[in-house]
């Protein structure tokens, strides 16, 4: 059975490295961009997925801890599967992809690469060599467990109201780009521009998580864009097609009826043609049997 120690150093250990890494992915973009941009999901100066592969990696490989080799190998399995479904599970909650490793080589579906993987082996190696022994040195053997208790109850309690406020913050993002995309015809290009610009002038959290994935939500604008065009292209194309029909309908009802009025017409000529021809040959023969009784009329007198 798991004891409560066990389960508050694995919390310690969690805070403690989800902060390394954020303090990595910050000093990365700082070394490079050379701006501070707080770079995190969360508010708080932490990634979790850095600390739930560290827990990960102490947990499963503590057995292993002086084979470095093993430790090497497992730790990179083991992360880049952690970071492909964080990336997975991130992707299908907020439909937009937080990381993207496309442009790596050896990279599968963008999620994970070659050189984070063995990134994540070295670290795992790491981990028991110098930062473990260092936080018993400086924590773990220092602090009482009341003292432990208190500083996990702490940490979770400011984690998950930080999870809250995160949440709340990237759902009126998105519907500030569908609203805004709702109710404009430009560009892609000048949407994103837009939904950046309202953001922008909103409160410090809605700036920092633009700033921090800048990437992500305009992705995810340019993609509602081309949703939003592709719809009306598809309404256009769908309308053209009704009014084509309609006319071919319109003419094909008009070349019938035409049809049936010069069939009409015909029968109609023909009829009149065979009433006169009767009409005629009838008066011919009573102008012949006229001609012929005045003939016998003189012959008598």
């Amino acid at each position: 059975m798991i004891s409560l120690y066990l389960v508050e150093k694995a919390i310690i250990l969690f805070f403690l490295y989800a902060f390394i890494g954020w303090a990595i992915e910050t000093g990365n973009e700082l070394i490079f961009s050379r701006k501070f941009v707080n770079r995190g999901f969360l508010m708080g100066p932490i990634c979790p997925v850095y600390g739930f592969g560290a827990v990960l990696i102490t947990g499963v490989l503590y057995n292993y801890s002086k084979d470095y080799f093993v430790v090497f190998c497992l730790s990179a399995l083991m992360c880049g599967c952690l970071e492909y479904f964080t990336s997975y599970l991130m992707e299908k909650l907020f439909h937009a992809r937080w990381w993207d490793y496309s442009n790596f080589k050896y990279n599968v579906n963008g999620r994970i690469c070659l050189d984070t993987t063995v990134l994540f082996g070295l670290a795992g190696v790491g981990i028991f060599m110098l930062t473990n022994p260092l936080f018993d040195y400086l924590i773990f053997n220092n602090l009482s467990n009341d003292a432990l208790m208190i500083l996990c109850i702490v940490l979770v309690s400011i984690l998950l109201i930080d999870v809250i406020i995160s949440f709340i913050i990237i759902s009126k993002i998105k519907d500030i780009s569908k609203e805004t995309m709702a109710n404009t015809k430009d560009s892609t290009e000048d949407i994103s521009k837009k939904v950046r610009e309202i953001i922008m002038e909103k409160s410090l959290p809605y700036r920092r998580v633009i700033e921090a994935f800048p990437q992500v939500f305009a992705g995810k604008v340019k993609e509602g864009a081309r949703l939003v065009a592709s719809t009306a292209a598809k309404a256009k194309d769908k309308t053209i097609e009704n009014i084509n029909n309609a006319k071919n309908k319109t003419v094909e009802n008009l070349n019938i009826a035409k049809e049936r009025t010069i069939n009409s017409f015909n029968n109609l000529k023909k009829k009149t043609q065979k009433t006169i021809k009767f009409a005629k040959i009838k008066t011919i023969k009573g102008i012949k049997l006229k001609t012929i009784k005045i003939k016998s009329n003189k012959e008598k007198k």
